[in-house]
């Protein structure tokens, strides 16, 4: 079996979470190691095959204010200090070292980089890169330099995978389009009820999902203000919210939105594939800074399966009409699937 090296970007868990299915796909047919700053017991805990788990940071994301805000002088500062601490070399004797065929990232540039000076093949999974996020940031042009080291490690990937929903491509050499690369839930509608010993009878349920950073933001006290619904979330909510029901790990992500009607979120790629896989529709609000939602905010006009409202809206807790039109929304066959099986096609045939 050939030996695979996999990192995955510990920028938030949505990049993590899409690399789930590819990797179930993969641990069957390669000896796969995971390097990831991620905890290893979120891959122990889905990963249906042996895997070796490497802790180690990849990349460095965007330094956030809130969910929905970048703080654009902390993501240049801690990038620069990344590449100074340039692990390119250290990398290249690791990869040596465990007799490595290919190299695939999502979506950390350092990993390819390292691929293609000992000319081992790579893939580069990622419907946007850093570089995409960083020349849109305020300031990017006082560091022209790092952008160029950037895209020129991206652009020694051999080929570029575009899961659905993705910005215009760096113009690495090749590229291909994917499905959505997203993990599948299962409906566990009926023991949530007994879990919280409640009926949802005549009632729309909302999961909402806006990580660590958001939930200060929004006046949740609103929210009761729509009789006909009711709410699941596991973001850590401080206050008692009538008809918001605040769940813990003991549930995971994937299943709830799957026993939903509707998933509100803050726009990440991981929670819109994993409602689109259970065909449910979304809403959620616009990200001025953050480039990837420009990508977005077009796929979700040109399928028709979301709901985008205005800031305050959302900020204000004032959900209900987004929430009625959402519901109107068809999702089924309406965007594409699977990428992950695509990916093991790819893989196998680049290895032949």
């Amino acid at each position: 079996m050939k030996n695979l090296a996999y990192y995955i970007s510990g920028h938030g868990y949505g990049h993590y979470a899409r690399s789930i299915p590819v990797l179930n796909k993969l641990v069957s047919d390669f000896n796969v190691h995971v390097k990831s700053e991620i905890p290893q017991d979120l891959f122990t805990k889905f990963l249906k095959g042996d895997f070796k788990y490497w802790p180690q940071s990849v990349d460095t994301g965007c330094r956030h204010s809130n969910s929905l805000e970048v703080d654009s002088e902390e993501t240049f500062r801690i990038f620069k200090n990344f590449q100074d601490r340039s692990v390119i070399d250290t990398e290249k004797n690791w990869l040596r070292d465990n007799h490595v065929d290919m190299v695939i990232s999502d979506v950390a540039s350092m990993p390819v980089k390292a691929a293609h000076d000992l000319g081992i093949p790579s893939i580069l999974i990622g419907n946007f890169t850093w570089h995409d996020i960083y020349t849109h940031l305020p300031g990017a042009e006082e560091h022209k330099h790092l952008l160029q080291v950037l895209e020129e490690e991206y652009r020694c990937a051999d080929l570029h995978i575009l899961p659905q929903c993705h910005l215009p491509t760096l113009q690495i050499e090749k590229s291909k389009e994917v499905g959505f690369l997203a993990q599948k839930g299962q409906d566990i509608r009926k023991d949530l009820e007994r879990y919280l010993d409640t009926s949802f009878a005549g009632k729309t349920l909302v999961f909402i999902y806006l990580g660590l950073l958001g939930t200060h933001s929004v006046l949740w006290e609103n929210l009761p203000q729509n009789k006909d619904c009711l709410y699941l979330t596991r973001d850590p909510i401080e206050q008692a919210v009538p008809g918001l029901y605040i769940l813990d790990d003991q549930f995971d992500f994937p299943d709830l939105i799957a026993s939903v009607d509707v998933v509100c979120t803050k726009g990440g790629y991981s929670t819109l594939g994993s409602a689109f896989a259970s065909h449910k529709p979304v809403i959620t609000c616009e990200r001025h800074d953050f480039y990837e939602f420009e990508a977005i905010r077009e796929y979700l006009l040109k399928t028709q399966t979301g709901v985008i409202i205005t800031d305050d809206d959302f900020y204000q807790g004032h959900w209900q009409g987004a929430i009625k039109t959402a519901l109107s929304l068809t999702v089924k066959d309406k965007v594409p699937l699977n990428g992950e099986i695509e990916i093991l096609k790819i893989v196998h045939q680049m290895l032949s």
